[in-house]
Formats: structure tokens, sequence, C-alpha cells
């Protein structure tokens, strides 16, 4: 349906692309089942449409198909529309116009009025840094994460090796969000990953969500930059944010009692 989550935080992704002038999504549960563009572009929609595809995978972690996406080109001025909407798939050349076209109006719904973009960004939990100690043979993770104003940290220690590294990183940010979180879940990394996507490293990290005696997989990703701890929190924070925004937080308070647990001690 549109309006839900999902589909106000698809819209929003979708409108930061370039050549993208309106944009209405429908979801279902978990899954996108409609999307339709509107754009003045001189480019082919297959572009407007792969453009589409990246950008809800990076951002929203979402695999979609392409024959979901609907795109209509439209003259600049709005006045009537250079073709009918265009599927990814080709199509037959349509006969001559008529000398008067009729205007051809495509409905679709503003992605992101002004006061859900507020509501959208409170909903989001945000990176605020990544540590990682080593000494010796142990390291010591260390998460520091922002969800409604408030702040949260995650530890979580373990062996100095490069892969059990990158799980510590991801294992603190989950115990960081289930600081915030008053609903019974238990949060697992299951595997943090790289693969190499058009020229670019991509941190993949894979979770288990177990709520209520049911148990869901949860994946995120992000491209790395230069600083790869931080990949990591943000491509587990991508497998998180979806669900999170639905749970209920705990109340604030002004500190939280929590006892460290660093490299050095004895296991």
């Amino acid at each position: 349906m549109t309006g839900s989550p999902l589909a106000v935080r698809a819209e929003a992704a979708i409108l930061r692309l370039r050549d993208v002038e309106g944009v209405s999504v429908r979801a279902e549960a978990d899954e996108l089942v409609e999307i339709h563009v509107v754009s003045s572009s001189n480019r082919s929609p297959k572009q407007i449409v792969r453009d589409i595809q990246a950008v809800l995978r990076t951002d929203l972690a979402l695999a979609i198909d392409h024959r979901i996406v609907s795109v209509a080109l439209a003259k600049p001025n709005g006045v009537a529309p250079l073709s009918a909407v265009a599927h990814v798939a080709p199509v037959a050349a349509a006969a001559p116009p008529p000398p008067a076209p009729e205007p051809v109006s495509v409905p679709f719904q503003a992605a992101v009025p002004a006061e859900p973009a507020t509501s959208l960004r409170d909903d989001r939990i945000l990176f605020e840094n990544v540590n990682l100690i080593v000494h010796g043979q142990r390291s010591q993770a260390q998460v520091e994460l922002r969800w409604k104003g408030m702040p949260r940290v995650g530890n979580a220690s373990g062996w100095s090796t490069r892969d059990d590294s990158h799980r510590l990183v991801a294992q603190a940010t989950t115990l960081a969000v289930q600081e915030f979180l008053a609903d019974p879940v238990a949060l697992h990394v299951r595997d943090v990953t790289f693969v190499d996507l058009t020229g670019r490293r991509v941190a993949i990290v894979i979770l288990s969500l177990l709520a209520h005696r049911h148990e869901k997989v949860l994946t995120g990703c992000c491209t790395i930059e230069s600083d790869t701890p931080q990949a990591v929190v943000l491509a587990t924070l991508s497998a998180l944010n979806r669900v999170v925004a639905g749970m209920k937080a705990k109340e604030p308070t002004e500190y939280v009692l929590r006892s460290e647990t660093y490299a050095s001690d004895p296991v």
C-alpha cells in the first residue's frame, strides 16, 4: 500500500536520484510491488530503472525486479509526455501521434512531505562512532549510536583475527541497538562478508532477529569508502533500521549502568 513506512522510505531514496521528478511506490508487507516514476530526462528508461535498483539495494537493502518499475517521460514543461509509460522491456514503435495530442496525466504521490521527513529521520538509528582496540591476541569493538536523541554504546570483545574483528564490530552494533529497545528481541550476527561490485568494495552483514519465538533473517550492505569498521556498522544498521522503526523504544534515561568487558580480561 502507498503511504506505508517501507513505501515512504523507498520514495525518499528514489527522489534523491537525478532526473526523477516524481515517484509513487506501493508496498505489501516487506516487499515493493509497484514503482511509478516521472522524468523529463534524455536518458533511456532502462538507465533510470538501473539507478532505482542500485539506490534501493544500497539504501534499503532491497533487490527489486525491474518489471515492477515504470517510467513516464514527460516534456520539461509538463504539457504532454514524450512517450507512454515505458517499462524496461522494449516496446514496438507507436503510430504517429495525432496533430493535437491530449495531455496524459501520470498520477504520483509526493514522496516525503515536510513533516513526515522529520519523523523518518527520528525513526532511523544514527551512527556516531566506532573504535576497534587491539591488545595482543584480543580485540575490543566499541560502537556509539544515537536514536530519538538518546546515545547508546555497545561493546564486544574476542580474538584479533581479521574476520573476528569485523564480526565484533557488527556484534557491538547489535548490542548498542538492543539498548534502545523495550521489546524483548535477540540479535545474532550470522556472517560478515565483503564483495567487489562494479569496482567498489561492499560490506554485507547477515543477522538473525529472534522475537516471540520467531526468527527472521536480515541483510544489510554498505559501500566501503575508507573506513571498513564504519562500513560494517552502517551495513548492520541497514539490516536493522527497517524493523527497528516499528518497535517500542525504552523510556529515556539520564544514564545507563553496564559492566565493561575489555580485551585484556581473561576469557
